[in-house]
């Protein structure tokens, strides 16, 4: 019930919380890498790509589905932190490390931007359930699980590397455990992880411009500042960002050590033992750490969206150990408030943005996306197969259209788009769409050709009318049966689109 629930609930604040994507352009981002089945691609590892488009082949391209595609993400990582809580807890203590763990920001409003950190969400949990499944029961359908799904981590983001470093040191730490390590359940695991991980790997290696590069260029400028100071922020990060859901907590429990419990539970990060519920929620926190300060690199918060789930079980945990027992009928009564409070505001944080002019609302992606196609339609009379441009704008339009036409990178097609055919691309046409403001996509589109106009589009929703926005959109016409092709041969009439 708690699930479905969840998945209800965060299905309507993506739709009800805003107009458009994120602003930078993930979700969309990943939308058109899942038009090409890759390996990898050249910002990340495939695996969001690959939901996305799986995704995608059977459920209409439209807000609500990817809203639902976010929820039941953190549906599915709650179910996996389900499996975990069970190797340590009984069933009523299991139920509420779930109630936790779904209010905590990583699980809930950060993970409705749907990217290669948000996939975490899913993954470690289960890579975590079936690891200690592994090393407790020694059963090999376990260590094959848990070989694929910590593979499935490692595909969704390298930072993954800081959970499996977790999870071997937490083996070579508790005795045992390590007595465990060269059986045939951990060399199943790892056969299956190397397996599962070959094809990208090769991938990997043969690329210049790939994941590695582009993770050394985000994370290698530390931007000034103290290593050690960013390396405390994140991890202070992590430990705040549930501190709502340890209140729903505090007040599901009982019993005359309860405010004893709830204070052993909020210190647990900072109380270490050598057990494995606190070794597996807080080694990947000071692996990261560590990463930071001796490479100086920038380390970004929402990393660890993935860690939510282990800080909620160490949490519930050491309340139960501190001698506390569980209420659940004031839980399901908290929960109950949180969600109707929660169900309620996220359609006035629209109208909040929207009295602001944020660009999560107020951006007309979807106006250009249609006004886009059907100056396109006029003019051609078939169907639009190909858009470019500015990243955000271009990719939007992909999702948007109901043509839905293949995206191809105007800045490095052999990097960013290596499944397109630019001959195809020349052949069938296409546009362009340039942010004004954005000088470099304009002069990139000029060499492809001189059919260019501007197209203004407002955003009209809930009653409210935005200010209209001007883009710039340059034409690739369709080559002619029979002549060579040439995307500049005329101009498409000047109009306004509103």
């Amino acid at each position: 019930m708690l699930l479905l629930v969840h998945t209800a609930l965060w299905t309507w604040v993506g739709v009800s919380s805003r107009s458009n994507f994120d602003v930078p352009g993930d979700m969309v981002e990943a939308y058109v890498w899942g038009q090409g089945w890759q390996w990898g691609y050249h910002k990340h590892p495939p695996l969001s790509a690959w939901i996305v488009g799986l995704w995608f082949a059977i459920v209409p391209e439209s807000h609500w589905g990817y809203s639902l595609l976010a929820a039941l993400n953190g549906a599915l990582g709650l179910a996996g932190l389900a499996v975990l809580a069970r190797e340590f807890l009984p069933r009523k203590w299991i139920l509420l490390t779930v109630a936790i763990a779904s209010l905590a920001p990583g699980i809930t409003t950060l993970a409705m931007r749907f990217n290669a950190n948000a996939v975490l969400i899913s993954s470690w949990p289960w890579a975590l359930a079936f690891a200690v499944r592994t090393m407790r029961s020694q059963r090999l359908a376990d260590a094959a699980m848990c070989g694929l799904v910590c593979a499935a981590a490692m595909l969704g983001k390298y930072f993954s590397g800081a959970l499996l470093l977790a999870i071997v040191l937490t083996a070579l730490w508790l005795p045992h455990w390590r007595a465990r390590l060269l059986r045939p359940p951990a060399l199943v695991a790892l056969l299956v992880f190397v397996l599962c991980m070959a094809p990208h790997v090769w991938w990997l290696l043969a690329q210049t411009h790939g994941p590695l590069q582009y993770a050394q260029s985000a994370t290698g400028a530390s931007h000034g500042g103290n290593a050690l100071l960013r390396a405390i922020t994140f991890a202070l990060a992590q430990v705040v960002f549930p501190a709502f859901a340890f209140i729903a907590m505090y007040r599901s429990l009982r019993g005359p050590w309860r405010q004893k419990a709830f204070v052993q539970a909020i210190s647990s990060p900072f109380r270490p033992r050598s057990q494995a519920v606190w070794l597996v929620a807080m080694l990947p926190i000071l692996a990261t750490m560590l990463g930071t300060v001796l490479m100086d690199v920038r380390t970004a918060s929402v990393w660890g969206l993935g860690m939510a789930a282990g800080l909620a079980l160490l949490a519930t945990y050491r309340a139960r150990e501190a001698g506390a027992d569980v209420d659940l009928n004031r839980m399901w009564q908290t929960l109950t408030v949180i969600w109707v409070v929660v169900a309620l505001m996220s359609p006035l944080w629209w109208y909040a943005r929207a009295r602001l002019a944020a660009p999560s609302v107020s951006e007309p992606r979807e106006e250009l996306a249609v006004a886009v196609q059907r100056l396109w339609h006029d003019s051609t009379g078939r169907p639009l197969k190909w858009v470019s441009g500015s990243r955000a704008l271009a990719q939007s339009a992909a999702f948007y259209g109901s043509d839905h036409p293949g995206y191809w990178s105007l800045w490095d097609p052999v990097v960013e788009t290596p499944w397109v055919d630019t001959a195809s691309v020349t052949r069938d046409g296409g546009a362009i769409i340039c942010d004004p403001a954005e000088l470099a996509c304009v002069k990139r589109a000029e060499a492809w050709t001189n059919s260019r106009q501007t197209v203004t589009v407002s955003k009209s929703a809930r009653g409210l009318q935005f200010v209209p926005q001007t883009f710039v959109v340059f034409w690739m016409l369709p080559a002619q049966p029979g002549l060579p092709a040439s995307p500049a041969s005329r101009p498409l009439p000047e109009r306004r689109s509103q």
